[in-house]
């Protein structure tokens, strides 16, 4: 039978109640736009799904944790439905792990266009435009501390367009779009399509990336329906405030000036590519040479920082440096490691520390007397992928101390 067109506006991990955050510290005018970023990114979702005449918003689960968020959050999701509701624009929204169906509060009514799925099993709606059904829409919402049952979902009989809504899925790899025509799936922050055949499974990501390492575009997905049930998807940017990580090489003839103008040449062309966003950016340098040794935090990476903020940060909209990292090892003459000097002594220690990975580092012992150390357990405590990076960031601080160029 032919299928009626159809187009969906697929968002999950909206997270208003969550703003942006993993900085030291945000700069003073971004703060109002680390705030607001989740709410505006959000009220672009139901923005695209009425410029691009969507039939359904497609809600598949971490929309919002109210006990966080507050009222504030709860007027808006109104207002959100209500608008899509003057446009015959229905939503559909399977609860996740921050938003269970039992969450939202009884009398803050949603409109009658707000369909929410029961935990525990899979429903159904008939999804309806000038009295006829056009498709079916199923979809489960999560129940806190079970396993995700989505055994229910089926395709229609007779052949009507499926789509099924769930945060997360229960089936196997490859295998969680195999039930419907198009499963809408929540509960990952990157985006990512895990099956495309018999059906599509996809998950949306977040529409706003809250920390470095969410980086890159973010938003929602459009996804049309031909007349031949043929599924198109397209990414909606929605984010306003974006991650990103860049990468320079340098070579043995860069010298600190030569970097900053490889850095700012790149802030050139990061405009060009995202423009009207403010952009959070993580430089990651490698490559080889001196120059590598001074790059630690403390150190001329501390500097570079300074200028970058201060030549491109401060605008509008904003190119602040997140970060400036080398994760390169230290670089120095054989000879030092035999050295009976301090120096000698450091670098011997930091070379026994790097060739024996089993040996604690115990940096609570570095806390000032009388503090409690439990209280700074995930300051003090080095994760497996972390202790190279530190150690090499520590031996470039140590020997740059006692000066790179004193033999």
């Amino acid at each position: 039978m032919a299928q009626a067109p159809l187009r969906f506006v697929h968002a999950s991990d909206l997270h208003l109640e969550r703003p942006l955050g993993g900085v030291c510290e945000a700069p003073a005018h971004l703060r109002e736009a680390f705030l607001e970023a989740p709410y505006m990114a959000a009220q672009q979702i139901f923005e695209t799904a009425l410029t691009e005449g969507a039939d359904a918003v497609l809600l598949a689960g971490d929309v919002v944790h109210l006990d966080r968020a507050g009222p504030r959050a709860i007027v808006f999701l109104q207002e959100q439905f209500q608008r899509l509701a003057h446009h015959n624009v229905a939503a559909y929204w399977a609860g996740g792990q921050v938003d269970p169906l039992d969450a939202w509060p009884a009398n803050a009514v949603l409109p009658a266009n707000v369909h929410r799925f029961p935990a525990g099993r899979v429903g159904q709606f008939e999804h309806q435009r000038g009295g006829q059904t056009v498709a079916r829409i199923q979809g489960i919402s999560r129940s806190p501390g079970r396993a995700l049952d989505d055994s229910g979902f089926h395709r229609d009989a007779l052949g009507l367009f499926t789509v099924g809504v769930a945060y997360g899925s229960a089936a196997g790899s490859g295998q969680e779009g195999d039930r419907v025509h198009y499963m809408a799936l929540g509960g990952q922050h990157r985006r990512q399509t895990v099956d495309q055949s018999p059906g599509i499974a996809h998950y949306c990501g977040t529409p706003q990336g809250r920390e470095p390492g969410e980086t890159g575009v973010c938003g929602c997905t459009l996804a049309t329906v031909d007349d031949a049930g043929q599924v198109t998807l397209s990414l909606v940017a929605a984010d306003v405030v974006r991650w990103m990580t860049e990468t320079i090489e340098i070579t043995a003839g860069f010298d600190a000036a030569t970097l900053l103008e490889q850095i700012q040449q790149r802030v050139a062309l990061l405009r060009s590519k995202h423009p009207e966003r403010d952009l959070l950016v993580t430089w990651r340098i490698r490559g080889a040479g001196e120059l590598l040794n001074r790059l630690h935090p403390g150190g001329l990476s501390d500097q570079l920082l300074v200028e970058l903020r201060k030549a491109h940060g401060q605008t509008s909209p904003a190119v602040w440096s997140v970060d400036l990292c080398c994760d390169e090892p230290l670089l120095v003459p054989a000879e030092w490691y035999d050295e009976e000097t301090i120096r000698g002594d450091v670098l011997r220690e930091f070379r026994q520390l790097g060739a024996h990975p089993e040996i604690d580092l115990e940096l609570g012992g570095f806390l000032p007397e009388g503090t409690a150390a439990a209280s700074y357990d995930d300051l003090t405590h080095v994760a497996t992928a972390d202790r190279e990076p530190l150690l090499a960031a520590a031996a470039k601080l140590g020997v740059d101390l006692f000066g790179l160029d004193d033999q």
